[in-house]
């Protein structure tokens, strides 16, 4: 099945690619890939302020201009040393994820349009819908959220975890920690977040996670949100994915940037098979909604 329209005309009207979307969600062909933009709003802190935080030093400005000009690798070194893989450091990375995220979620979840309009991709019925997340957010505020809805929820933290019977599965692919932690449920290998822990998983390309996600896409187109494409790893992965996948689809799956990761990122996302579309932050709610009412019709 060929598109009407082509990636450079998404880019221009972002609106033209709803209808085509909608019909794939309406056949069940979509997996979800989530990143941190899909949490933001809850007091979750970005990337690099993690970091400063994680390192104590996010109340030094100079450290945090400094930061502003590293790279995701870079950025990934400065934990090295720390990262022991002890509940004191998971401890420590936990505070520092939620550091300003209420105790009490359950108004301020409700109020978000973003995790509304994600929760509406996945709980149609006759309509079609996504019921399987991939995120790379270690928080679970989307599980909260569903299970507020009166979801049930399959959890997977290990690629080799067994599927439970529920209404919607979430692959915590860099690991998970909940907000209402339990440390002695975390393994030392739990977290990918320092570059020696990226190098740990790196070195097992063709099985676990990576192949998981690579596998993921020879059977389900991917729907990105919330990811900015700076992460070489992921488009690693979509590039061996799209090597080996031969369909009649245009695209392996369609990536939802915001203007600024569009311009610094639109051109790799496309060269590994996958449509990006620019939507400026507030667009994105009703941009899926309207995806969701056209797969209705």
């Amino acid at each position: 099945m060929s598109t009407v329209f082509s990636c450079r005309d998404f880019a221009r009207s972002p609106q033209r690619a709803i209808p085509k979307l909608g019909q794939l969600l309406k056949r069940g062909s979509f997996c979800l890939f989530l990143g941190a933009g899909a949490s933001s709003g809850f007091g979750l802190p970005g990337w690099k302020e993690l970091i400063a935080r994680i390192l104590d030093k996010d109340d030094d400005p100079e450290f945090l201009k400094e930061l502003s000009q590293r790279s995701v690798r870079d950025l990934d070194l400065l934990l090295d040393d720390i990262d022991d893989g002890s509940p004191a450091f998971y401890e420590h990375v936990h505070k520092a994820l939620y550091k300003d995220v209420s105790p009490n979620l359950s108004d301020q979840l409700s109020q978000s349009r973003l995790l509304l309009a994600i929760a509406a991709l996945m709980t149609g019925a006759h309509r079609g819908r996504i019921n399987s997340v991939i995120t790379f957010n270690y928080d679970d505020l989307l599980e909260q959220y569903l299970k507020m809805l009166g979801l049930t929820v399959c959890r997977r933290l290990r690629p080799d975890q067994l599927s439970t019977r529920a209404d919607a599965e979430i692959n915590y692919v860099h690991g998970n920690l909940p907000q209402d932690l339990v440390l002695s449920a975390l393994s030392p290998t739990s977290l990918v977040l320092s570059r020696k822990s990226y190098i740990r998983r790196g070195a097992q390309v063709d099985k676990g996670w990576s192949a998981r996600v690579e596998n993921v896409l020879y059977s389900k187109l991917g729907l990105f949100v919330g990811l900015s494409g700076d992460d070489d790893s992921m488009l690693g992965t979509l590039t061996r994915a799209r090597e080996q996948i031969h369909r009649d689809e245009d695209y392996i799956g369609y990536w939802i940037l915001t203007p600024d990761a569009f311009a610094r990122n639109s051109k790799r996302v496309a060269e590994t098979g996958v449509c990006p579309i620019p939507l400026e932050i507030p667009d994105i709610p009703t941009f899926l909604f309207k995806t969701c009412q056209a797969a209705a019709r």
